[in-house]
């Protein structure tokens, strides 16, 4: 007798999945959507959600505006590199705006140097090694009350 699970809920979206306009509902999926590098609207999409220039964008994820002008006008894919420093990124925010409600507060705490992320700001430091995780940490914490 085979016994076949069925999930009695949705599962829940990857955090910043939505904000790049990814369809990406598993880390499987995710994964070769970062491989083959998000669209330059992806990009777009999440400086606007920030209300970031394309330009200081692009200088958070260490990409020239160049290359990505390049990218746009051949039609072509970002680096998997680039991709998944702005799912980092995208994560990050949408956690943050998750936790404090307010897309502008949220926003105001991404962008603000803490001593927590060694006087880094909660963007910034997402783009470090385990840096997002990190991140996910600290709002989690702050979520439960245990001082960060």
């Amino acid at each position: 007798m085979t016994l076949t699970f069925t999930p009695t809920r949705p599962v829940p979206a990857l955090p910043g999945a939505s904000l790049l306009g990814l369809n990406a509902s598993t880390l499987l999926e995710l994964g070769a959507a970062v491989d083959q590098g998000f669209s330059p609207d992806a990009l777009e999409r999440f400086a606007r959600r920030l209300g970031f220039t394309l330009a200081e964008t692009l200088s958070l994820i260490q990409l020239s505006e160049s290359t990505y002008h390049s990218y746009r006008r051949k039609g072509r894919a970002l680096s998997a590199d680039s991709s998944a420093h702005l799912y980092h990124l995208a994560r990050v925010t949408e956690v943050a705006e998750h936790y404090f409600g307010s897309v502008t507060d949220a926003h105001h705490w991404l962008v603000t140097s803490r001593m927590t992320f060694g006087n880094k700001t909660p963007l910034q430091f997402a783009l470090l090694p385990g840096g997002a995780e990190y991140v996910n940490t600290v709002l989690s914490r702050l979520e439960h009350g245990v001082y960060t």
